[in-house]
């Protein structure tokens, strides 16, 4: 969807363009990628809260499963493990996350000189300007941006962030004299 006005009171305007997405799942790979404690690229924050185990009887037997448990059972970072014997870093549902936002993709504000200050100058009309592009974006994402763009390689990795760069944020002033 996507929003465009244009606001004026006096000697000033305001554009603003407004864009986004609602229901729309991402698959989000580099998470899947970056966040296997046990890959050399697992560098995520969230690493940092991998599963911990600790023993229901200390003095008991370290290795039997009946003596263990999660200490942080709200982590989804499995547990380091010299093996991955339940395959953790598979593909799975653990990594679909809410793509849906709402993006200011444009912010202009302007500033018209009256005519009497531009007549002195022998010029029309004078007008400052700063346009602010991509200003800020409202999502749950946890990627990059969940404005993930086309996947030129394969039309069956749509809906599938690779890390793709994420849209700048751009800052321009202009002035526009009209003669």
């Amino acid at each position: 969807f996507g929003f465009n006005n244009t606001f004026e009171y006096k000697n000033f305007d305001l554009t603003i363009y407004i864009n986004g997405t609602y229901g729309n799942k991402i698959f989000n790979e580099l998470k899947r990628i970056n966040e296997d404690p046990m890959s050399r690229s697992g560098m995520l924050s969230t690493v940092k809260d991998y599963a911990r185990i600790g023993l229901i009887d200390p003095n008991g037997d370290p290795d039997d499963a009946y003596n263990q448990y999660v200490i942080n059972p709200e982590t989804t970072v499995p547990r380091i493990a010299t093996s991955d014997p339940n395959e953790n870093g598979r593909i799975s549902d653990r990594y679909v996350e809410d793509g849906s936002y709402i993006r200011i993709k444009s912010f202009v504000l302007g500033y018209t000189f009256p005519r009497k200050w531009t007549n002195a100058v022998k010029i029309n009309r004078i007008r400052i300007y700063v346009n602010i592009q991509n200003l800020y974006t409202f999502t749950k994402y946890t990627g990059y941006d969940p404005e993930i763009g086309a996947q030129r390689q394969n039309v069956l990795k749509s809906g599938v962030d690779q890390g793709r760069y994420p849209s700048p944020r751009v800052y321009q002033f202009g002035v526009n004299l009209n003669f």
